[in-house]
């Protein structure tokens, strides 16, 4: 998986592909993952790819709660309603 195609990907799979690569990185022995040792580099990806995760799920997250902060609300003509949420 590329860091561009991240974008592809719904919230729960980035979730469990970000536990999985949390694992590799913190060398924990988990059952699903395969017994080899992992590289420095290996590693050092892993911690690359949990932060780009987490930035695209704080993203998705944010204009989730705008989406449905603007969409319940209408502002027409009261400008002070606007002036306090900008």
């Amino acid at each position: 998986m590329r860091l561009d195609e991240l974008y592809k990907f719904c919230d729960g799979t980035l979730t469990s592909v970000r536990i999985v690569l949390h694992d590799i990185a913190s060398s924990l022995r988990m059952d699903y993952l395969p017994k080899i040792s992992w590289r420095k580099l290996d590693k050092r990806r892993s911690r690359i790819m949990i932060k780009v995760i987490d930035q695209q799920l704080f993203e998705r997250r944010l204009m989730r709660n705008l989406e449905k902060f603007i969409g319940e609300r209408e502002y027409e003509e009261d400008f002070t309603m606007l002036e306090r949420t900008i």
